[in-house]
């Protein structure tokens, strides 16, 4: 199964919320049994909920996975608002459109383009012309949706979509795609990170010289408001609703449902950091571990974990009192075979060197 790219949690007054916040799977779904069916049993395992909220945040993705998403969302029994806390774009719209309702903060910028496929390998004008035929029909099933969305013409919304469209929180309501407007608590965040665009610290995977002017202008507002040493301009009111929600914060929990996209982006950071570590300390363990250690080394990298220098004082304990053990039966050996008490003849007078026993001497054994 591909790496999971939502999240389930629970909402206040005993709703749930669904987290999208970036890409909508680096995997496609079409053909996938394994990653659907997982969704498909955590929006089952929510239980009797009147409310689902799904915030989104995201470039968009595999259109297949937002069909699906957008499809079980749809037949559920709850009511769904989809909140556009920065991007809504590409795929990530075909969720929004298949909730009931859509909630856009009002710096949100909204997109469509037309349907895109990835292809690899060489291919011929047959299997070419299957793949036209999908992408067609791709773009039926979209259009579609996005005529029962807006109530718009057909021939306009196709329009839209085959021109790349990028619109404002304001326009893409205008254009129907939002219903409400919301000055929520939740600022968007732009920025030109090595030239991707990132909203509110999640990248969207989409170059930033590809956005539209008024996004850009955000990031240079933004920019300009910084090098003059000045703070941001702030709408009336705005202030006094960002102290209270801080003053709200008291949990975690709080913490997470202000602030969701960083308190995720916190939570991928420590667990990337964490698995780092423990490859590291798993492979330093690996490197020290010497013969007859192997036990030692399994039990310190999996049953009882030790870090890497806690294990090298450890084998260097075991070595240690091997080698004394080792010496004192060696002695233990020399004692009882009788070696000590064998006689010897008394050295030649005038006290020449004798070699023999200067040898024994040299080996430890002492001369009766």
């Amino acid at each position: 199964m591909s790496e999971k790219f939502w999240k389930f949690q629970n909402a206040a007054g005993g709703g749930a919320e669904l987290l999208l916040y970036g890409d909508i799977s680096q995997t496609s779904w079409w053909g996938d049994e394994v990653t659907p069916k997982q969704f498909a049993e955590e929006l089952a395992a929510l239980g009797d909920v009147s409310e689902i909220t799904v915030r989104i945040n995201s470039g968009g993705g595999d259109v297949f996975a937002a069909q699906t998403i957008g499809n079980l969302l749809e037949d559920h029994k709850a009511f769904v608002t989809a909140k556009l806390d920065g991007l809504c774009a590409s795929a990530a719209t075909v969720v929004a459109c298949h909730c009931n309702k859509v909630v856009a903060a009002n710096d949100n910028t909204y997109m469509v383009h037309p349907v895109k496929v990835g292809i690899s390998g060489y291919l011929e004008a047959k299997q070419l012309e299957v793949w036209v035929e999908a992408i067609k029909t791709i773009r039926e099933t979209i259009l579609d949706l996005y005529v029962r969305k807006t109530g718009r013409d057909k021939d306009e919304v196709a329009g839209w979509m085959d021109n790349t469209s990028w619109w404002t929180a304001q326009q893409a309501m205008e254009n129907g795609f939002v219903d409400e407007l919301a000055d929520g608590t939740r600022p968007v965040t732009v920025e030109d990170r090595g030239g991707v665009l990132f909203v509110n610290s999640v990248g969207m995977g989409l170059p930033f010289d590809k956005v539209p002017e008024f996004v850009r202008k955000r990031v240079a507002a933004k920019a300009a408001d910084l090098f003059a040493n000045k703070t941001p301009t702030t709408p009336p009111g705005k202030a006094e609703r960002k102290d209270q929600t801080m003053d709200e914060i008291k949990t975690v929990d709080d913490l997470r449902r202000a602030y969701p996209g960083l308190v995720d982006q916190i939570e991928r950071e420590a667990a990337e950091t964490a698995t780092a570590a423990e490859r590291e300390r798993i492979q330093d363990i690996e490197e020290m571990s010497i013969a007859g250690s192997e036990e030692l080394a399994r039990e310190a990298k999996f049953q009882k974990p030790v870090s890497a220098a806690d294990f090298a004082k450890a084998a260097m304990k075991r070595a240690a009192a091997k080698g004394s053990a080792y010496m004192k039966d060696a002695k233990d050996d020399a004692v009882n075979s009788g070696v000590n008490d064998l006689g010897q003849e008394p050295p030649a007078a005038g006290g020449g060197k004798d070699e023999f026993m200067d040898a024994i001497k040299g080996l430890g054994v002492q001369e009766k």
